[in-house]
């Protein structure tokens, strides 16, 4: 089955590059058609034209959305079911390519806005984050799972012992819902709360 991905850009130039970019993936079919387009691939000069490209995607459609002032759209995007990718224009092929192959699976996926800060976190937790949010020490560890670290590599990252390390994987795991770590990064990726 192919995949249709539409790559929409003010700048003809720009668009052709993110369609090179996207060529050669087996199953993707890229070019600028958004009429019978399975995803999309957007780019936005600024911050009100990244709000109208976000407000004129389709119901549901997974989109990737390349642009320096996301943040008022990841805050909007928190509140729907739609899988995104906010990036930024500087992204690499790789970065783009895998940021689209996550939006495909229903991942969304966040780069740090412009000041270093990560964009807003969804203001909607899931049902297993309702009583009991992560610390910010279980972020980090959280991150570091998401990377495939093993709690001894996660305790010589942060210089804590491997036993604390493996608290705080047992902490993740009860607080995220999940069985295993691949489960919990999966619930971590779809709810913002690590990056891929």
């Amino acid at each position: 089955m192919t995949t249709h991905i539409a790559v929409l850009s003010p700048s003809p130039l720009l668009a052709g590059g993110l369609v090179a970019a996207l060529q050669g993936v087996d199953g993707w079919t890229v070019d600028s058609d958004a009429g019978a387009a399975d995803a999309f691939v957007l780019h936005a000069r600024d911050a009100a034209e990244a709000l109208a490209r976000h407000a004129a995607l389709p119901p549901g459609a997974p989109a990737v959305l390349l642009g320096e002032q996301l943040r008022e759209v990841a805050r909007r995007a928190a509140a729907e079911p739609r899988a995104l990718a906010l990036l930024a224009p500087s992204a690499s092929p790789a970065r783009l390519r895998a940021a689209l192959a996550a939006v495909l699976q229903g991942l969304c996926v966040r780069e740090p806005g412009e000041d270093g800060e990560p964009f807003d976190r969804p203001r909607t937790p899931s049902p297993a984050l309702d009583h009991e949010a992560l610390t910010p020490r279980e972020l980090e560890v959280f991150e570091l799972i998401g990377k495939g670290l093993s709690n001894r590599d996660i305790a010589g990252v942060l210089g804590i012992s491997a036993h604390t390390a493996k608290f705080h994987v047992g902490q993740i795991l009860a607080k995220v819902g999940a069985a295993t770590r691949a489960e919990a990064v999966g619930t971590g990726l779809r709810l913002g709360l690590i990056g891929l």
